[in-house]
């Protein structure tokens, strides 16, 4: 299994293009923590624990490296993707 980012890309008029990777390990552990204290928040209340299945959170991971999203106006360009 290789490793895998989630990455923004900013191009703007300085020289050099601005790059920011995650791993998509931190997204996913981070979501696997929201997941859990919300259902257990929901347990202690009494309340039906519902919410995002647990394979939504590894949805990123079946992706083919693919860009997300990508603006462009007046010299700058942002681009997020999945690499």
């Amino acid at each position: 299994m290789r490793l895998r980012f989630l990455y923004l890309r900013v191009r703007g008029p300085f020289p050099l293009p601005f790059f920011l990777g995650l791993p998509l390990f931190a997204l996913e552990w981070g979501l696997l923590l929201a997941l859990f204290l919300r259902k257990t928040q929901a347990l202690l209340r009494g309340k039906a624990a519902s919410g995002m299945p647990l394979g939504a959170v590894f949805a990123f991971r079946r992706l083919p490296p693919l860009v997300l999203l990508e603006l462009e106006g007046e010299g700058m360009g942002v681009k997020v993707g999945v690499w």
